[in-house]
């Protein structure tokens, strides 16, 4: 499995552009699934589980185009717990071929990538293996048992790579994903674009009581773009 899992993401590279980047695009009139009304996380020392209520039914069909949501920790962009879903990539061990939508857990390391994302970041590792669950189900998401550390696969390289992400989460955010491509139709990156921040955060601490984190109402109503990316902000100060 780990060597069909980096053949597939090596066959990316001879692949023409066209076919791919509309697997990639979204064929849904309204992309309110990437609005999160509320993210509910509850986490121990060990390992946490994340529940996102969004405005709008999610897709699992792939009519959605590539995109997912992801919980970002104290860690930073060097360890973020990502669900996704998308076709025209095989990055998965939980993905049939190369064109099943199924969603599936990643834990990544992003980077930044000027020449090919812009201000936008990049994916630079991503785990093969898919570590705790995830269930779509109309607009819930839910991303259960997820480990505070896993080692794997990288799907990109085909190295060993280990993750820790802890769970000290700092924000919760949808994205896309939107991947680039050379003069030769080869794939030079991934980009992960059209970052949003929950409207609100709840965190539980197990103990059936909440703390409620709605910092980014008021700023999603007055500034809807600072507010959306002020936790990939957050997430990249404490990675320096």
């Amino acid at each position: 499995m780990k060597n069909q899992i980096f053949i597939s993401i090596s066959m990316l590279l001879i692949l023409a552009v066209s076919p791919l980047t509309m697997a990639f695009a979204s064929t849904s009139s309204d992309d309110d699934f990437l609005d999160i009304r509320e993210a509910t996380i509850d986490a121990t020392s060990e390992e946490m589980s994340a529940f996102l209520e969004t405005h709008g039914h999610i897709p699992t069909n792939g009519d959605g185009g590539a995109f997912g949501y992801g919980v970002l920790t104290t860690e930073g962009l060097d360890a973020v717990v990502v669900s996704t879903t998308h076709a025209g990539v095989q990055d998965s061990e939980e993905q049939t071929n190369t064109n099943d939508p199924v969603w599936h857990n990643h834990f990544v390391t992003l980077a930044q990538d000027s020449d090919n994302c812009g201000n936008d970041l990049k994916v630079e590792a991503i785990t093969s293996q898919s570590p705790g669950q995830v269930d779509v189900n109309d607009n819930n998401a839910d991303l259960t048992e997820i480990p505070a550390s896993f080692s794997g696969t990288d799907a990109l390289s085909g190295d060993d790579l280990t993750i820790e992400p802890g769970t000290d989460v700092d924000d919760v955010v949808s994205f896309k994903l939107a991947p680039q491509f050379n003069d030769d139709d080869e794939l030079e990156a991934v980009c992960v674009t059209d970052i949003k921040s929950a409207e609100s955060i709840v965190f539980d601490n197990g103990n059936g009581n909440s703390n409620s984190d709605g910092r980014n109402n008021d700023e999603s109503s007055n500034d809807e773009d600072n507010g959306a990316t002020q936790g990939i902000g957050q997430s990249q100060s404490t990675s320096q």
